[in-house]
């Protein structure tokens, strides 16, 4: 049990480090060319020694699976990382990942087609599809605590995110929040 209270803090930390890089402040103490490179690149780095103490600790069992269960744990993982995949069409994958430098500044906007039509943070719905499917696959006391810990860090991620898409979208984002659901799609 405290090995999985020092791999909440763990990942607690990780989420105040990621959040606090994401400041207006802090973005403005990089160079704009590279600060979302230098983002991704910290937060690649500052995940591994959690990634690693996540599978090398020892965690208690908490229920046994079945086949069934597993299968239809496998599916979740399987289709939470189909949505990520699925997701970036609406990206330029260059400019995300930090790797497109170019000076200019290009005004992005508001994508709402495909998967983002039907939920406005399909990235985070996939990613919450594979934390609770990996849960639901391992069934260890850890994997909950991660699950836990990066649904609650997601979820107050995007509060925070909103606000700003708000601001830069104004009351496009607005209306498009009243039409489509945060994270679970409207069936």
């Amino acid at each position: 049990m405290q090995t999985n209270i020092y791999l909440g803090i763990a990942w607690l930390i990780y989420g105040a480090i990621h959040s606090l890089l994401a400041t207006e402040i802090l973005k403005k103490a990089f160079p704009s060319k590279y600060y979302r490179l230098i983002y991704n690149s910290l937060a690649i780095v500052l995940i591994i020694p959690i990634l690693y103490l996540q599978v090398t600790l020892p965690s208690v069992n908490m229920m046994q699976s079945s086949l069934l269960s597993q299968i239809l744990s496998g599916m979740m993982m399987l289709s939470g990382i189909y949505l990520v995949y699925v997701s970036f069409r609406n990206y330029d994958l260059k400019a995300f990942l930090g790797i497109d430098f170019n000076d200019a500044k290009k005004k992005s906007d508001l994508q709402i087609e495909g998967v983002s039509s039907v939920v406005r943070h399909p990235i985070y719905t996939g990613i919450l599809l594979f934390l609770w499917g990996t849960f639901g696959y391992f069934t260890t006391e850890s994997y909950l605590v991660t699950a836990i810990a990066l649904t609650l860090y997601i979820r107050i991620g995007i509060y925070f995110e909103e606000k700003k898409l708000v601001q830069e979208f104004g009351k496009q984002y607005e209306k498009y929040q009243k039409e489509v659901p945060m994270l679970i799609p409207k069936f």
